[in-house]
């Protein structure tokens, strides 16, 4: 997980919480797919022990099966 000042700067949406539509990696290793098919689209907001963190999602990458 990441903090505010790890991703400013950030091309990339910020979500208040993850998408159906988009994994967190760890989501990912446990269907048993492959990590390099995804990528990065944005962040989900996640808050831990009163503190706000920010974690990466993932989607399938389409250049992948190109």
């Amino acid at each position: 997980m990441l903090k505010a000042h790890e991703i400013l700067g950030t091309d990339k949406p910020i979500f208040k919480e993850k998408r159906p539509e988009y994994f967190f990696y760890d989501e990912i290793v446990h269907l048993n797919e492959n990590p390099e098919k995804y990528s990065v689209v944005g962040y989900a907001q996640v808050i831990k022990f009163k503190q706000t963190f920010f974690e990466p999602v993932y989607s399938l990458d389409k250049s992948y099966f190109n």
